[in-house]
């Protein structure tokens, strides 16, 4: 009796057979159901392609190897899907990396960065215990919770909790491709680690510098260009890392706008710079320059060139068009912080003072957060206003 002909996308009937080994420890059909080391189920499939191929699947029980064999259908019938239960959680991952990576992914650039970052720093890095395994085998919550209890206890809860974003992150891409079912994640609670680490240095999120502790740090990054004994390298880093701070210290643009601007979004005539900002709808916006920044950028423009970007890698020559590496450039900013003497400052201090130099000289709160590119003036006036709680208090004092 011939078989019926297998439409494309067609399986035929799955037969399950018991097997044992024999005395040479090949495997062959058990004589009864009972002695079967393992069953063997299988079925024939046309793919797409028109071609038919035998799809067969190995398990302890008849039951297992029928559902292992129905998955293998299931996984064939999506066709050109590329992501797959079976596939590596590495190559899920850069599956998801290259989603995210697009222009309608709705995230920030510096989102997208720090992703990545934390999926080759603690994800897909020798000594990972979740790096060799399949999708489906690290949707598991004891899998999970093992490898984000390792993560916070060697590198900090942070770690480990970004290193959760990005994990659910790949799962939910796949639950959306119809590859898992469920995200193992949310039957987890929050890892933390075991012993709390002290920081290098402590850092203060809610002071400002004021307007001479500005100059000051401003006069110290130039101070640091001025010297006759270093190579040229050296130079052009510390010419880039003085006018970065300066740029962020007159502007109040966070560091990867300030990486992000190009000599076309400046008009130097005019004194204005167009922030091609990401981060909220508030964030592309038109900023007037300061007479002191309009005119260092001008001596930085006679200096390289008016070609790409204006803030580009400082450790390639030539190169306008090379990003400036947001941590690189985020660590230049903190040494310069540090050997001015202000070790609680952090690039986002220049930010946040701004706001305060602004506030204190009457501009309305809502034109604050227009510079600032904030949507909610609130949050402006909620977060970024410098705080000194324990400073001198005695030009309110006068008011009581």
């Amino acid at each position: 009796m011939s078989r019926r002909a297998l439409g494309l996308g067609e399986n035929g009937e799955i037969e399950a057979s018991p097997q044992v080994r024999d005395e040479a420890g090949k495997w062959k059909r058990a004589p009864t159901p009972r002695r079967a080391d393992r069953w063997r189920a299988r079925c024939y499939y046309r793919g797409y392609d028109g071609v038919v191929k035998e799809v067969s699947r190995f398990a302890s029980t008849k039951r297992a190897a029928i559902q292992a064999v129905e998955a293998a259908l299931a996984e064939r019938e999506r066709g050109h899907v590329e992501m797959t239960s079976g596939m590596k959680l590495t190559a899920a991952g850069e599956l998801w990396l290259a989603q995210i990576r697009r222009t309608d992914s709705g995230l920030s650039p510096r989102t997208i960065l720090d992703y990545g970052r934390t999926f080759t720093r603690y994800i897909d890095v020798p000594g990972s215990s979740i790096r060799g395994l399949t999708l489906a085998q690290t949707n598991d919550p004891q899998r999970l919770r093992a490898f984000l209890q390792a993560v916070a206890d060697k590198h900090g809860t942070g770690a480990s909790k970004i290193s959760r974003s990005v994990l659910s992150g790949i799962f939910g891409f796949a639950i959306d491709n119809g590859t898992l079912a469920t995200n193992a994640l949310r039957q987890i609670r929050a890892v933390k680690a075991q012993v709390v680490k002290t920081p290098v240095r402590e850092r203060d999120t809610t002071r400002a510098l004021t307007r001479d502790e500005r100059d000051h740090v401003i006069a110290y990054a130039d101070k640091l260009t001025l010297s006759e004994t270093i190579n040229p390298r050296t130079r052009r880093k510390r010419e880039a890392v003085a006018d970065l701070m300066a740029f962020m210290a007159g502007t109040g643009v966070r560091i990867n706008e300030a990486r992000a601007v190009r000599w076309d979004d400046l008009d130097l005539e005019a004194g204005t710079v167009h922030v091609r900002g990401t981060k909220t709808r508030g964030s592309d916006r038109r900023l007037n320059l300061p007479p002191w920044l309009n005119g260092r950028l001008k001596v930085r423009a006679e200096r390289l060139g008016t070609n790409g970007l204006v803030f580009s890698s400082p450790h390639h020559l030539n190169e306008p068009e090379r990003l400036w590496d947001q941590s690189n450039s985020a660590k230049a900013l903190a040494r310069i912080f540090l050997g001015s003497g202000f070790r609680w400052a952090t690039p986002h201090t220049l930010r946040r003072t701004v706001a305060t130099i602004l506030d204190q000289s009457g501009v309305p709160i809502a034109k604050i957060a227009d510079q600032l590119g904030h949507t909610d003036p609130a949050m402006t006036a909620r977060v970024y206003l410098g705080r000194d709680l324990m400073g001198d208090k005695a030009a309110v004092a006068a008011f009581l």
